[in-house]
């Protein structure tokens, strides 16, 4: 007999049995049809829920701000730290907020730019409006966490059980993600702000997409929640690329909560999900384009992410994320031995326990993820969650940070709705003499709510005071070159040369060691660099000089650092009475970076050469894009007024 012959047979009976399963499954109530050609039998009905009084939103609200803003107080007046020196206090970019246009030609993030020009304005480099717009956006994705809560617990999927006390449980997801100490490093570091941003607009699309979902909604409500959940697309793609999980987060929650476990959508819904992906194709090519092959300000982005990074293949990344967001889930339960820099170790090959062990647990999650999609929607939207906002930084897009705490700000948030339920569960099984209202479920979030808090003001405080910081995070990683380089820095900027030297000292030998995975070139650079500045600051002219060479030849074309180490090694020409060469210096110098200071300095030095034409010519090229110089007026005064006096 010919295949052709058997295959409708075969095909026929397929069909027939899963007939005979959806049958099966409307007989046992799981949604199957009954007939065949029938869509599935629609989603349980929401029970009538009981109204949440105004009163209480408030007082949840309330509670947010006031602990997001108080556990966070310690940073307010915290310096900056790490990566904001190149963020605020050196970009020029921020110095301004006309014309926008420039924020969208100039940067990878413009909105997170923006953010930063606007904190600028409040109060120049200042670090309290930076540090207070991080803790009111945190505050504002509490409040938008607890929103979608208490929708989401009046969905057909969970109403039956959750709807009653939807109130107290959202308020109890959102307040244990304001306090949980694993979102420190986003909000207490400015340089994060694209993370609670990008938080807040993905949180807002979400919100806004449950509200287009309604069925009670009107239609004008509707379009407006349409149009918002648009717009916060791009605002969020606008502050960090991440935000282009939007569609897929979606597409989980519409899954589990408005479909309630059926694929079928009806044409509006699908109409909402397509729009949702329209961010994505107007903006997402421009980003990544920007972002892995064009210039920065920090030179080279290809050298610190993107699928042009070399210092490591994408299979070794892929599996060394496997350990680390292992881990990240286990700071999630138990949040302690915390640090800003880790000195994680590379995965280099798959059959490591470093790599299996984890693998089999993440494959494990999705597993029961999977199966108890119908039953427990929340545990495979926790799950789900955490691992769709994770993807764009722990997949198979090498970064240089294996291990970043700022990554789990946002999966946070699906996690503590999870916990508030799980607690919800645990009260349940209480006797019932004990359910007198809602103390029980108060006094027990009460107990983590405490502990999580005091973790994160320990950690507050760090972020206030930049020396306890990378102290902490040497004594948490002590092999770590960087760690101690961004030490010996804080060190230098307040003055301790001898501190600022040894500890310059150690992060060089631990680099020259080439045992940490932070022991890569432009690190090497940086430390060179600065030990440069201290022998500077002692006078020690050769080995400065040597010093300085060797970050330039570490570097590259890293436009953070060749400026500043050209600028002083002029200076270290000029010690000399060589003012051809700090002439030469000082011009290589303004390749990269254009200081008035410095063209006023180099005028000096041509006209110390021998070269007055050139300083001259300096000077009116520098007044005439700044009139009011003084310094180059007083200096170009000078030299004419030697030009015109006799000789002697």
């Amino acid at each position: 007999m010919s295949r052709s012959s058997v295959a409708p047979h075969a095909q026929q009976t397929r069909g027939d049995k899963r007939l005979q399963q959806r049958r099966a499954g409307a007989a046992k109530g799981t949604g199957g049809s009954p007939h065949p050609g029938l869509r599935p039998a629609p989603p349980p009905r929401v029970p009538a829920l009981p109204p949440t009084d105004t009163g209480t939103h408030l007082v949840a609200i309330g509670t947010l701000v006031a602990l997001a803003i108080g556990l966070y107080l310690p940073t307010l007046n915290g310096p900056f730290v790490y990566d904001d020196p190149n963020a605020v206090s050196q970009s020029t970019l921020i110095r301004h907020l006309w014309p926008l246009t420039l924020f969208v030609t100039l940067s990878n993030r413009p909105l997170t730019d923006f953010s930063l020009a606007i904190n600028y304005a409040m109060g120049g480099l200042d670090p309290w409006p930076y540090h207070l717009t991080n803790m009111l956006l945190h505050a504002c994705n509490g409040v938008l966490l607890y929103v979608i809560a208490w929708a989401t617990l009046a969905s057909p999927a969970l109403a039956h059980r959750y709807g009653a006390a939807r109130a107290l449980i959202a308020w109890a997801a959102a307040v244990l993600f304001v306090v949980h100490p694993l979102a420190t490093e986003s909000v207490g570091y400015v340089s994060s702000r694209s993370e609670v941003l990008a938080a807040f607009w993905i949180l807002l699309a979400l919100g806004s997409y449950i509200v287009a979902t309604l069925p009670a909604a009107r239609p004008r409500m509707r379009r407006t929640a349409t149009w918002v959940m648009v717009g916060a697309g791009f605002a969020g793609l606008a502050s960090k690329e991440s935000a282009a999980t939007i569609p897929l987060v979606l597409l989980l929650y519409d899954w589990l909560f408005v479909a309630c476990g059926e694929w079928e959508q009806t044409r509006p819904r699908r109409r909402l999900l397509a729009l949702s992906c329209l961010p994505i194709v107007v903006g997402g090519a421009l980003l990544l384009q920007r972002a892995y092959f064009s210039p920065s300000p920090m030179g080279d982005y290809g050298a610190t992410a993107g699928l042009t990074f070399n210092r490591f293949t994408r299979g070794q990344y892929l599996m060394t994320q496997f350990g680390v967001i292992l881990y990240y889930l286990r700071l999630v339960v138990l949040p302690v031995g915390q640090t800003f820099d880790y000195d994680w170790a590379l995965a280099r090959t798959p059959f490591s326990p470093d790599v299996l062990l984890p693998l089999a647990v993440l494959v494990a999650l999705i597993v029961v993820a999977v199966r108890v999609a119908r039953t427990q929607p929340l545990v495979t939207f926790a799950i789900g969650w955490t691992l769709i906002l994770l993807a764009p930084t722990s997949s198979i897009v090498p970064i240089a940070d294996l291990a970043v705490e700022r990554r789990m700000y946002l999966p946070l948030a699906g996690l503590m709705l999870l916990a508030a339920v799980g607690l919800w569960e645990l009260v349940q099984r209480l006797p019932d003499a004990w359910k007198v209202p809602s103390w029980p479920y108060v006094a027990i979030v009460a107990a983590p709510l405490l502990a999580l808090g005091a973790l994160t003001y320990q950690r507050a405080l760090l972020w206030g005071d930049p020396i306890a910081l990378h102290e902490d995070g040497v004594a948490r990683a002590p092999g770590n070159p960087r760690v101690r380089l961004n030490l010996g820095v804080t060190y230098l900027n307040l003055g301790q040369q001898e501190k600022a030297y040894a500890t310059l000292a150690e992060a060089k030998r631990l680099y020259d060691r080439q045992e940490s995975l932070q022991a890569f070139p432009r690190i090497g650079a940086f430390i060179e660099y600065n030990l440069g500045a201290v022998l500077f600051a002692r006078q020690q002219y050769d080995a400065a000089e040597e010093r300085l060479k060797r970050s330039i030849e570490l570097g590259g074309q890293y436009l953070a650092l060749r400026p500043m180490a050209f600028m002083l090694l002029s200076h270290i020409a000029a010690a000399r009475d060589d003012w051809k060469g700090a002439a030469a210096d000082m011009q290589e110098a303004l390749k990269y970076q254009d200081n008035p200071d410095w063209r006023v300095e180099l005028a000096e030095m041509l006209r110390r050469s021998g070269n007055v034409p050139g300083a001259r010519y300096t000077l009116r090229q520098l007044l005439q894009a700044q009139p009011d110089n003084q310094r180059a007026a007083a200096l170009l005064k000078s030299i004419d007024a030697a030009k015109a006096a006799p000789p002697p």
